[in-house]
């Protein structure tokens, strides 16, 4: 059960940052979302609405990421291939299916949410402060309108809220509170005996027709790796860079071209404090000239915005919207702001929203930079950008060359002045550098290469960097000689005959304890010491893990019974243990943050099964095709 709270805790963790995945989509590609309706854009179709296969493919990469952060070196993109679909496939779905829900029920964000959410993103931040010039760079780079993405934002905070709301709304009664603190906090009583299993190796005596009967009985676990040496070539966007040239006018133009990115906007910091319109528009006017005429009268104007702002996403912070450019907020609002002084506070301005009454914090002043400043920086991306370019006209020449010429790399190696490269030998698990690349080693080992001895397709590495293989040399498995494994074997079987005895002695010592003879005689007796009694709990690190986890795996006893149990520890030793007491945890000696943390967990826990039964419905309800030819 424990297990299953930490479980869904995460589970919650993972439902709130669906925003922050919102927020990964509108940042890359999504103007086809508004422009493609052909199917063959299309990932998924979930109730006449269209998810695209740029949206899947965002998600598909959150969820690489995801998974090569988790696993680390021992991450394999290919083995996990399937699997990185479908889960990408299932959350663009259900995300599509989150905001439909959302969109349904009235959720609504404001302006101010919204500017927020955009200035907080640290894509659009330039020395810690968000910069007009850098937020639209980044989104025309991305083929996408501002208007676009300020639209796929505004959603995914809409879907936060119905996420938050349900998850938010699950509470935990006293009876689950004592429960969970009935198991996490038990305590097994325990005594214990250490066999170590060296003291009887000097005894053992492995003979020849034992190690000769073990190693024809398991000839698989003793053969070679299949391997096999390669010859490559080897294409690489950086190799190509030396060979750009460009010139000083050239790196000017882009300079002209691009000099918007290398100007900040003037950017301002207000306060504000909203009063929404509601039924009657000219009460909520007189409201907000009231609070009006307090701030001009000199009344703090973060605590009149903390008490008075119906804009719960800035009232908390004394209606502080922080620094925003032109083209953020609303066109009155924002009309209103850029026409003060800082320090001025505003008569009630009206917006969509209602009335705001703004207090003009500070002005930044926009700023630039030269050519000469950014010269270095344009030369590296204008270089890449040609390089990358002739990468790809390359890799196509490449490409036709060794599929025109089959049984050689030399002519593809002359035609484009590369070096045919030589690699070490390389088992199907791979080998260091590159060759730890499983499309690389599935090449290697595939029918074309290795038996008709043919040259690969052209395997993408990455986006830069691609080669082609064939092979040079071929190392079919083989049974290892016995002599080469002989002493292997030999401590296999002693360890094996070694832990046997251990456990045999451990039958014995737990015979004498059922039988009455206390657990310190009978130990003492075959000449062993006994660990006293002691109370442990789950997690206790003063016993090795091996013997606690065991105590806990023994059935519920009373207090006036005893259980033993024999467990092979860490280090290859045996231990004999007993039970002879169960204290469950008590929640009145918790305090008061402890029983909050529970109470806290099972509420997320609770939530997350509230999310996921909404989810469930929501998609038995809905209409959803998908089109995993697209993916």
């Amino acid at each position: 059960m424990l297990q299953v709270i930490r479980e869904r805790a995460q589970g919650v963790l993972a439902w709130i940052i669906i925003g922050a995945i919102c927020l990964s989509f509108a940042l890359w590609g999504l103007n086809s979302y508004f422009s493609e309706t052909d199917e063959g854009f299309q990932a998924a179709l979930v109730n006449d609405e269209k998810v695209t296969v740029y949206e899947y493919r965002i998600a598909y990469s959150n969820e690489q990421a995801r998974m090569q952060q988790m696993f680390g070196d021992n991450f394999d993109a290919d083995m996990f291939e399937d699997q990185i679909k479908q889960t990408a496939l299932n959350r663009v779905i259900d995300n599509s299916l989150l905001i439909q829900q959302a969109a349904n029920a009235g959720m609504r964000v404001s302006d101010e949410q919204l500017a927020q959410r955009i200035q907080s993103i640290g894509a659009f931040l330039e020395e810690g402060v968000f910069s007009r010039a850098v937020y639209e760079q980044q989104i025309n780079q991305a083929g996408e309108s501002t208007a676009g993405f300020e639209y796929r934002i505004r959603r995914g905070l809409i879907a936060d809220q119905l996420v938050n709301g349900v998850i938010g709304s699950s509470f935990a009664t006293n009876d689950e509170i004592a429960l969970i603190v009935k198991l996490r906090d038990q305590e097994r009583e325990i005594g214990y005996v250490t066999i170590p299993v060296e003291k009887f190796k000097k005894d053992i005596k492995v003979t020849d027709e034992e190690i000769k009967a073990h190693y024809d009985a398991n000839t698989d676990k003793y053969k070679t790796q299949e391997k096999v040496q390669l010859d490559y070539l080897e294409m690489k966007v950086e190799d190509l860079m030396s060979s750009v040239v460009l010139g000083d006018t050239e790196l000017e133009d882009y300079y002209e071209e691009q000099k918007e990115r290398f100007v900040t906007q003037e950017q301002r910091r207000a306060r504000h404090i909203l009063v929404e319109l509601g039924e009657d528009a000219d009460a909520a006017k007189q409201k907000a000239q009231g609070i009006y005429e307090k701030a001009k009268a000199g009344e703090d104007f973060e605590t009149l915005a903390k008490e008075n702002s119906d804009d719960v996403g800035s009232a908390s912070e004394g209606g502080d919207l922080g620094f925003f450019a032109k083209g953020i907020m609303d066109e009155n609002f924002e009309e209103a702001a850029y026409s003060m002084n800082a320090g001025d506070i505003s008569e009630p301005v009206r917006s969509e929203f209602g009335y705001h009454i703004i207090k003009l914090e500070e002005i930044q002043a926009s700023t630039g930079k030269t050519f000469s400043e950014v010269r270095a920086d344009i030369e590296s991306e204008v270089k890449k950008a040609k390089a990358e370019k002739l990468y790809f006209d390359k890799v196509e020449q490449l490409a036709n060359l060794t599929y025109e010429t089959p049984d050689s790399l030399e002519s593809a190696k002359v035609e484009l002045g590369l070096m045919i490269k030589t690699s070490p030998l390389v088992g199907k698990r791979g080998g260091p550098g590159i060759f730890s690349n499983r499309k690389i080693t599935d090449a290697a080992f595939s029918d074309d290469v290795l038996t008709e001895n043919l040259n690969s397709e052209v395997i993408e590495i990455s986006s830069s960097h691609s080669v082609v293989v064939r092979l040079k040399e071929h190392k079919p498995s083989q049974v290892k000689p016995l002599e080469e494994v002989k002493a292997q074997i030999t401590n296999l079987l002693t360890d094996e005959k070694a832990l046997t005895k251990a456990e045999s002695v451990a039958g014995s010592i737990a015979e004498k304890i059922k039988s009455g003879t206390a657990a310190e005689d009978a130990a003492s007796e075959l000449e062993y010491s006994w660990n006293e009694k002691k109370w442990v709990k789950r997690d206790d690190s003063g016993v090795p893990r091996e013997i606690v986890q065991a105590a806990f795996e023994i059935k519920r006893i009373d207090n006036e019974s005893l259980e033993t149990k024999g467990v092979k520890v860490a280090n290859g030793d045996y231990a004999l243990l007993t039970l002879t007491g169960v204290k469950d945890g008590d929640v009145t000696s918790l305090s008061d943050e402890e029983k909050k943390q529970i109470t806290d967990g099972i509420a997320n826990a609770s939530g997350v099964d509230s999310f996921t039964t909404m989810l469930k419905a929501l998609k038995d309800e809905a209409e959803i095709k998908k089109f995993p030819g697209n993916l």
